[in-house]
């Protein structure tokens, strides 16, 4: 941990305290409210992945395994797909109810995510790229951060980097940190999907680095193997995690999300009922075709969902390892004020 998120943490230590005590994971006037936790990815500190992840991406295995215990002691933890199918048929719901997501359909999820559900006996909705399971593709901020981690390149000498000149952060940190990269990389949303292909095409192209060891997300026998242990549903987060913003073409939004489900439904003969947004972005058009084929949908917008809540824009709480890494930090982040 640096020196300054140390200092950060200090700071914030009381308020921590006073939303794990106070917030409404523990004392709560509303009924029938729904937390969403957002996942990403599980990894260990010395995990070679661990070193070119964005830090808002992870947690680790430690964490998460303590992080259950707790959602177990506070919530009703149910899938997401039950709490939509209790709402919708009028059921009684819990009064604090819990579903645990995890967006991408990253290996590590299989690898230790996994095992410690099963542990804990808890289900979860893995949300899946139904056209990058099993390859070798890559999502653009992890092609970019594996980019700008080669110390052994002269940066001024490639063209195909020349168009991070106009993002503030590579200016004037020259991004060595993964605190840097994540800043540039939110930074980089600011351009298309195709824009960010091209460029990121052209850096691998050339410094020879088109193309992974080994894959980073799931292939379908993992899938199903999740799937199959009956904690774990698959819920569609795209073809291709293009985000689904205004101006796309009504081919490509049917494609994304229509399709996806398809290919999902034929490869694990399960209905796919759960969508999840990729960046959170989603255009009106692509509201309403979300909301013509799936039960539900989950955004990135932070919150505690209350009814009555839309159950195709529900919000979600964020975990990752540096607002969550003690119990205390934890369930401040539960409250929703943290």
């Amino acid at each position: 941990m640096s020196h300054s998120l140390r200092i950060k943490n200090a700071v914030k230590a009381p308020l921590h305290f006073l939303a794990d005590q106070l917030g409404p994971h523990r004392y709560s006037t509303r009924k029938n409210q729904l937390w969403v936790l957002m996942y990403h990815r599980i990894l260990p500190v010395h995990d070679p992945r661990y070193r070119t992840e964005e830090p808002g991406m992870i947690v680790t295995p430690e964490s998460f395994r303590q992080q259950l215990r707790i959602i177990k002691q506070l919530f009703a933890v149910m899938p997401l797909s039950e709490w939509t199918q209790r709402r919708a048929s009028n059921q009684p719901l819990p009064a604090r109810a819990c579903a645990i997501t995890f967006d991408d359909g990253w290996r590590d999820n299989f690898e230790f995510a996994l095992p410690a559900l099963q542990a804990e006996q808890l289900p979860a909705t893995v949300f899946a790229v139904s056209d990058m399971i099993g390859t070798k593709q890559q999502f653009w901020p992890n092609r970019l951060s594996r980019l700008l981690a080669l110390a052994d390149i002269d940066r001024q000498a490639l063209r195909s980097f020349d168009w991070l000149q106009a993002f503030t952060t590579y200016q004037t940190s020259g991004v060595h940190s993964r605190e840097a990269i994540a800043a540039l990389i939110n930074e980089c949303k600011r351009l298309s999907d195709p824009q960010l292909r091209t460029n990121l095409d052209a850096m691998e192209a050339d410094t020879g680095l088109a193309s992974l060891p080994e894959p980073s997300l799931m292939n379908w026998s993992e899938v199903r193997q999740m799937q199959a242990t009956g904690l774990v549903e698959i819920g569609s987060h795209t073809c291709h995690h293009t985000r689904l913003v205004k101006g796309l073409p009504e081919k490509t939004l049917h494609a994304e999300i229509v399709d996806s489900r398809s290919k999902l439904e034929a490869q694990l003969e399960k209905p796919v009922t759960l969508f999840c947004y990729p960046n959170g972005d989603f255009s009106a058009a692509a509201a309403k075709l979300v909301s013509e084929n799936y039960a539900a949908a989950v955004t990135t917008q932070s919150g505690i969902n209350a009814l009555p809540a839309s159950t195709h824009q529900l919000h979600r709480i964020g975990i990752h390892e540096d607002v969550s890494n003690t119990p205390t930090r934890f369930r401040a982040r539960l409250s929703g004020w943290i």
